[in-house]
């Protein structure tokens, strides 16, 4: 299982807490981002992070079309610091699932609510992980978590952040880069100078796999990823039809890992650095 077990509530006055089952590892962005030494990564084979994405892709698979019975569940904060690694296998693990539902921002909560949404409520996603109806409404649904899905994707495709700020020196203000905008340069057709996408490629995904991936396997998921993150959610695919996707990706990069016997095994630790 995918997701981290949620063992029980307590309701404290207007206070509601959520106790979940430890599990020992790391977030994903920690293991993606260490800032003590952001130039090493524990993830640093593509079989590591194919393992993450099939994880999480499963994962949320669950909770869309199986854990909710007879509602649409929604996960609602899905972000790469909400999803923990494990070890020794590098497994990945879905934090915080039920907290939609016991602590309200579903579709089913907000049918009831009047139409005008409070600020804090239109500000209760993630920076970068939110889609654009999520931004608008506040309301979260089974196509926003794919959305935040496609950047986790993208997270680990690259090792970057979702969105980071540049100071241009020409407008002397800071630029937002995001990583949806560089995923659709790199895998866009007759890119700049005559590049081909398989070069556009291997310059964006993370420096640190020191170019041993299957580049038509990555140019495929970064387009499911971007299929993920359409602004229309009804051109967003479901978590079914994605996690079928990414198992066949899985099982093509686990091909290619064994034709060129690539190190799966990694011996470092999770723990601080």
């Amino acid at each position: 299982m995918s997701i981290i077990k949620l063992l029980g509530v307590s309701i404290s006055g207007e206070h509601i807490y959520l106790v979940y089952d430890f599990v020992s590892g790391s977030d994903l962005s920690l293991c993606l981002r260490n800032p003590r030494n952001p130039d090493f990564t524990v993830l640093s084979t593509w079989m590591s992070r194919m393992q993450i994405a099939t994880d999480v892709a499963h994962g949320l698979d669950y909770i869309h079309n199986t854990a909710g019975l007879s509602i649409d569940m929604v996960h609602k904060h899905l972000k790469s610091s909400g999803i923990i690694v494990t070890e020794p296998s590098y497994n990945a693990k879905i934090c915080h699932f039920g907290a939609a539902e016991l602590c309200g921002g579903t579709r089913e909560d907000d049918r009831a609510r009047p139409p005008e949404l409070t600020s804090e409520r239109q500000v209760e996603g993630v920076r970068g992980y939110m889609s654009p109806e999520f931004k608008a409404t506040g309301i979260a649904t089974q196509k926003s978590d794919v959305y935040a899905f496609g950047v986790v994707i993208l997270e680990l495709l690259t090792g970057k952040e979702p969105e980071t700020y540049k100071f241009d020196k020409g407008s002397k203000n800071y630029k937002r880069l995001s990583i949806i905008e560089t995923a659709r340069e790199a895998v866009e057709e007759g890119g700049s100078g005559g590049e081909g996408v398989d070069m556009r490629l291997r310059r964006w995904v993370d420096k640190r796999l020191k170019d041993s991936f299957p580049v038509e396997v990555a140019e495929k998921l970064t387009r499911v990823a971007l299929q993920c993150v359409q602004v229309d959610p009804d051109n967003r695919p479901n978590m079914n039809w994605v996690a079928g996707k990414i198992s066949k990706l899985y099982l093509a990069s686990r091909k290619w890992s064994d034709k060129f016997k690539v190190p799966t095994e990694i011996s470092v630790s999770l723990g601080p650095r």
